[in-house]
């Protein structure tokens, strides 16, 4: 229940500025669009049209199964918010004047995305083949990209929420 509260505190934070909304939702459109897209990179790259990639977008619930569409929703929207504490964290630690803990902010925001479009990046590295010896056919990597996005945001809200002292020169 404190991960709760401490996560609530940290989004009414964050949110109370209406432009991390926007920022939440362009993250997980383009991390949506990106595992959308990138199984049919080749024809993407052949016969480019924005009407194919809108057509591509519209219809990616019928090339995957329901499990893995909802995953994909759960992690692309849990990629935006998490994406929006980052830059909440980035520009407060900018703003104290704070940049030493910036590059491990800079590496919160990019982990999430990696694991994110991990699923759509294994066909492209080859890695289907051994999806299909998994138990679950490859649904374990979307739990752990879950999982990993969910420590990130207690992690991020429990930096949001922490009470710090100015430091006086």
């Amino acid at each position: 229940m404190k991960h709760l509260s401490m996560i609530k505190e940290a989004l009414d934070q964050v949110y109370s500025e209406r432009r991390y909304f926007l920022f939440s939702g362009l993250f997980a459109f383009l991390m949506f669009s990106l595992n959308a897209l990138i199984g049919n990179y080749k024809l993407i790259f052949s016969e480019f049209s924005l009407l194919l990639v809108f057509d591509l977008l519209v219809s990616v619930h019928s090339t995957m199964s329901a499990v893995s569409f909802i995953f994909l929703l759960i992690v692309s929207l849990l990629s935006g918010v998490v994406f929006s504490l980052s830059l909440f964290l980035v520009k407060r630690q900018l703003s104290y004047g704070a940049g030493i803990g910036l590059s491990g902010i800079i590496a919160s925001v990019l982990t999430p995305a990696c694991s994110s479009c991990a699923l759509g990046l294994t066909g492209i590295l080859g890695i289907g083949g051994f999806l299909s010896v998994l138990p679950f056919k490859g649904l374990e990597l979307g739990v752990l990209s879950i999982v990993l996005l969910g420590v990130s945001l207690v992690y991020l809200s429990g930096k949001i929420v922490a009470k710090v002292c100015e430091v006086k020169n």
